[in-house]
């Protein structure tokens, strides 16, 4: 019968996967909008690559405290693997002791099923850590390039610069605000 063990990466592994699946889906339609600009070449389509851009940024900027948990998740994470690969050494030198003495042969297998085991979480958590890394890699750009409010265009200056026919009419608020009171009268 299999030994039921409880997986602690669990939920880091399924928010890990959620985010990485949430930028990709946002670095699609960043990459189409591109593709769009070079095809076109007007000005409506760079002022649509500006707005994801910034829907990215504003992205990162609600995911920080995620980022920042899965950073500090990699880094514990590559303390854990420092450990592991110690105990491997540790592992494979008794190993080879073990081999030249007669007699340990229940012993040497266990040791060798202790070293496939370490193996096997090392390599675990390097596929995790290389996914955390990965997902950094492609969110730094837009970290590093709208990390301030001063430095990204409000939604008002972008959606300013885009032709009218792009928004469907919508009506002033000053003038809802009127009409609602001049009914209740």
């Amino acid at each position: 019968m299999r030994e039921t063990i409880f997986d602690e990466s669990y939920n880091v592994r399924e928010v890990l996967d959620d985010v990485i699946e949430r930028v990709a889906l946002r670095e699609k339609l960043l990459g189409t909008a591109k593709q769009f600009a070079e095809k076109k070449r007007e000005d409506k389509f760079t002022l649509a690559i500006k707005q994801f851009e910034n829907l990215m940024i504003d992205f990162l900027r609600l995911y920080q405290p995620i980022l920042d948990r899965l950073r500090s998740y990699r880094e514990g994470m590559q303390k854990e693997i420092a450990i592991l690969r110690s105990s491997l050494a540790t592992v494979n030198g008794m190993l080879e002791v073990s081999k030249g003495i007669e007699g340990l042969a229940p012993r040497i297998q266990q040791l060798e099923a202790n070293g496939q085991e370490l193996d096997a979480n090392i390599n675990e958590k390097m596929k995790m850590a290389n996914k955390i890394d990965d997902l950094f890699n492609r969110v730094r750009p837009f970290q590093a390039g709208g990390a301030g409010p001063m430095g990204r265009d409000s939604l008002s200056d972008v959606l300013a610069g885009m032709p009218k026919d792009l928004f469907p009419e919508t009506p002033e608020p000053a003038n809802e605000k009127t009409r609602k009171t001049g009914t209740r009268n």
